[in-house]
């Protein structure tokens, strides 16, 4: 009974949609509301990567990237699996796919 009653629950919620603002796990992340110190405008996002040797590519800036690309910010250095290296007239610059205090910290306590 109690089984039957959970299953209709969950296909009324299906067949009447989830309720708005409800979280949506397979939507892309919402853009940074910052953006980095001494730029103007939104800063390029970096949205996934594929390290495959001379086949990377990566997604930046909303285009598909490969290796000594230009692409906004400068030349694609090198590809890597949590971040880009772009080389440019101001220097050379990593983006990573997430903000580096959010990224897990390998533990130190011994078990």
């Amino acid at each position: 009974m109690v089984r039957a009653i959970a299953l209709g629950a969950l296909m009324a919620g299906v067949l009447l949609g989830a309720p708005a603002g409800a979280f949506d796990p397979t939507a892309p992340p919402a853009p940074a509301a910052t953006a980095q110190a001494g730029s103007v405008g939104a800063a390029a996002q970096l949205a996934w990567v594929r390290v495959d040797g001379l086949r990377s590519v990566a997604w930046y800036d909303g285009t598909v990237a490969r290796l000594g690309d230009t692409v906004s910010g400068g030349r694609l250095a090198a590809i890597h699996e949590d971040h880009i290296v772009l080389v440019g007239s101001s220097g050379t610059r990593r983006v990573y796919l997430l903000d580096p205090r959010m990224r897990a910290q390998p533990s130190t306590t011994a078990r």
